[in-house]
């Protein structure tokens, strides 16, 4: 007979009791598992002890949390939350929250991560600030990398930090420096790993993470959350999201399931190709199978497994216009290819020689401070450049893509440059309606100019107290550069986003193909790509050719650290590609009998075909566990 106890007190359900509930498997679903509409007697006088006779006129409140557990003789059928719907004249209707659904109920409603416990940053001083620059996470929860929080750039079109900027976490900037120190009297502004932030709110949520696919991911565990809080507080280093909008946020950028075990209060963060390809498989053979199988065709695919049109949802600041087109304006966009040309040093190459000769048809690469013609009839037309690819000298030569185009952004004669666009722009699927906007966003870069021709990346803050951001000239030409420029934008407000980038560590910035002097000092790292884009203004002017004010870098790194969307190693083909073989078109609904409890996380081989299990229906009919169980499935290819 089917039991049940609330906060370990026995309540008698009617001897005829009957109801369905589901198994759900949350990488196809976030309900999670749950029952439905459990009527319970207030007539009994047990029952009426356990509910507080809340059928009385003078009772009040309504007991919430309470642990349900549903059972019979073959063992516990659901371990979860109790939520009591309605009373009923002398009924009481609950339903029984497990697994997802039950950490769906906790997380949800109005709970913001401001709101909970998340711990704080102890004992920091500028030498365990120094100290947190040379570990990485779990050994610190954050680190005390420079990021600039009001940032000048110097002249239009670049991106390097004008020495008026605030930086937090300023270090002391020396030539041939062999180790990091942090400046005395800086702002300390600790930045989150977003791995310790995931395990902060899951254990304030009172579950633990058995095994996490973000830290043992080398990438993935490298992000840090970016923010110019004046705090030591966890949850004042974050926005003041919902927990339930976070968590979906974290599983859509990362392309992970939070999976829950309510058994022993756990939780596992799994990719869904991994967690496959060591799943056990429930047999179900043929004569266990009931009538015919229902076939469902032609069925939109589970929103949370399958990337159609997925986009950034950016702030609207002057980087991030360039860092992302709207497909419809990149219509109107012509492209147009730059075949190798052969540069007359090989340091040419990352200052996109191929594409200032398409410009300039190989005339005026020797002038000097004011651009020809041709450069200013480029920067008024609506053209971008493709450069297919950046040649890096040393013991072996070696190509690197580059995949995205360049505009003329300037033509002032200290600062004419190009600027690559659409870095982080969206992914687009016309086969699809689906959309997906992702809002922890990758963080904008600015450079600090160290020495002669050495710098290192910042990023720079959006988020944060008191004045941050990019003060910008909004003094504009033609073309693509005055059309994204200028151009009136509906896009959320900064706090509408969360900020990430990847921590590298402390180097010498290794730059492929770039030969570090000695002189070079060692320096925290933290970027957005390995693909990098250094753009300077011309001190004093006419001093170098017109065209060489920006160099094109590709961070010397093993790993695909890229927050770009379509890049070869970016986040689409790294993390959200399908790399299994399943037909979501089609859905497969199957009734067959099974004494045991099946899970609907594990593979189906039935009637000798295998399925990956959307959910599983339960009945219980007349205070029994029907042996008959209905799931729903999608094949294998």
């Amino acid at each position: 007979m089917i039991k049940l106890l609330i906060d370990g007190s026995e309540v008698h359900l009617a001897a005829d009791v009957s109801l369905e509930f589901y198994d759900r498997n949350p990488f196809f679903t976030s309900e999670g598992q749950h029952t439905l509409d459990i009527d319970i007697s207030l007539d009994d006088p047990q029952n009426a002890v356990v509910y507080n006779a809340m059928h009385r006129l003078d009772v009040g409140g309504r007991p919430q949390n309470r642990q349900a557990i549903l059972y019979c003789e073959k063992g516990v059928l659901i371990k979860g939350t109790e939520i009591i719907l309605e009373i009923d004249e002398r009924k009481a209707k609950i339903q029984i929250v497990s697994g997802n659904s039950e950490f769906n109920y906790l997380i949800g409603g109005d709970r913001y991560l401001r709101n909970l416990d998340l711990g704080s940053v102890e004992n920091l001083t500028e030498q365990t600030a120094t100290l947190s620059m040379y570990r990485t996470y779990e050994t610190f929860d954050y680190v005390c990398t420079p990021v600039a929080a009001n940032v000048k750039i110097y002249g239009e079109g670049c991106n390097e930090l004008h020495s008026k900027s605030i930086i937090y976490n300023e270090i002391n900037e020396k030539a041939g420096a062999t180790s990091v120190t942090i400046k005395s009297g800086t702002t300390l502004c600790p930045q989150p790993y977003l791995a310790a932030i995931i395990r902060r709110v899951v254990n304030a949520l009172g579950y633990t993470i058995k095994n996490n696919a973000i830290d043992n991911n080398k990438e993935l565990s490298k992000l840090i959350i970016v923010h110019g809080y004046k705090t030591l507080q966890y949850n004042r280093m974050v926005e003041n999201w919902t927990v339930a909008d976070f968590v979906s946020e974290v599983e859509h950028l990362c392309g992970v399931f939070f999976i829950v075990d309510n058994n022993n209060k756990t939780l596992d963060i799994q990719k869904f190709g991994d967690y496959y390809k060591s799943a056990e498989c429930e047999e179900i053979t043929k004569d266990c199978i009931l009538g015919d199988i229902n076939k469902k065709y032609d069925q939109d695919a589970p929103d949370n497994l399958v990337y159609h049109n997925v986009a950034y949802k950016f702030p609207d600041t002057p980087f991030y216009r360039f860092y992302s087109i709207d497909p419809e304006f990149d219509k109107r966009i012509e492209y147009v290819n730059c075949p190798d040309m052969l540069p007359l040093y090989d340091t040419d190459y990352f200052h996109l020689y191929n594409i200032w000769y398409k410009i300039t048809g190989g005339n005026d690469l020797d002038k000097y401070g004011e651009p020809p013609q041709s450069v200013k009839d480029a920067y008024r037309l609506m053209k971008c450049y493709v450069e297919g690819s950046i040649v890096f000298e040393g013991s072996i030569k070696k190509r690197i893509p580059i995949g995205f185009p360049f505009i003329v952004r300037s033509i002032n004669p200290e600062s004419t440059c190009l600027t690559m666009i659409d870095q982080f722009g969206p992914r687009v699927d016309e086969t699809s309606n689906d959309k997906m906007e992702l809002k922890v966003v990758p963080i904008e870069l600015a450079f600090s100019h160290l020495h002669d021709y050495y710098s290192y990346p910042i990023p720079i803050v959006e988020n944060g107290e008191g004045d941050t951001g990019l003060a910008h000239d909004a003094d504009e030409g033609k073309g693509v550069a005055e059309r994204l420029k200028s151009g009136e934008s509906s896009a959320p407000s900064a706090k509408d986003n969360m900020f990430v980038g990847f921590y590298m560590g402390v180097s010498r910035f290794d730059v492929n193909g770039e030969q570090r002097a000695d002189k070079y000092p060692v320096v925290p790292v933290t970027i957005n790509s390995r693909l990098l884009v250094w753009t300077r203004q011309e001190t004093p002017v006419g001093a170098t050719k017109f065209w060489t004010h920006q160099t094109v870098m590709y961070v010397n790194a093993d790993g695909n650290y890229d927050l770009s969307i379509n890049s070869q190693n970016g986040m689409y083909n790294t993390y959200w590609k399908m790399s299994l073989q399943l037909d979501l078109s089609t859905v497969y609904v199957i009734r067959f009998r099974s004494p045991q409890r099946c899970d609907a996380c594990h593979l189906f081989n039935i009637g000798g075909r295998k399925f990956y299990c959307q959910q599983l229906k339960y009945e219980v009919v007349g205070g029994r566990l029907s042996e008959v169980v209905e799931g729903t499935f999608y094949p294998l290819k």
